[in-house]
């Protein structure tokens, strides 16, 4: 599909990530995204998106970030309202 992913993907996936690994609507890190997307994502379409999402606040920072790792959450989750 060329459009894939798409902004709604990319919250599904992480989304499925979190609830497969116990962790529903729960924080995620890069390394979550290196699970996801594979350890190329920042050179990929997920990779845009992801960075666009984070400058929009999609998805944002959360207060367990320490300056050796950030841990980030979907702002606005359709799948935990």
């Amino acid at each position: 599909m060329p459009q894939y992913p798409t902004k709604e993907d990319v919250i599904y996936e992480i989304s499925l990530y979190l609830l497969k690994d116990k962790r529903p609507n729960g924080d995620f890190s890069e390394q979550t995204f290196n699970s996801i997307f594979g350890k190329n994502w920042k050179n990929e379409k997920s990779g845009d998106i992801i960075s666009e999402m984070l400058e929009n606040n999609d998805i944002i920072e959360t207060k367990k970030s320490t300056s050796s790792k950030k841990w980030y959450t979907i702002k606005n989750n359709p799948y935990y309202n």
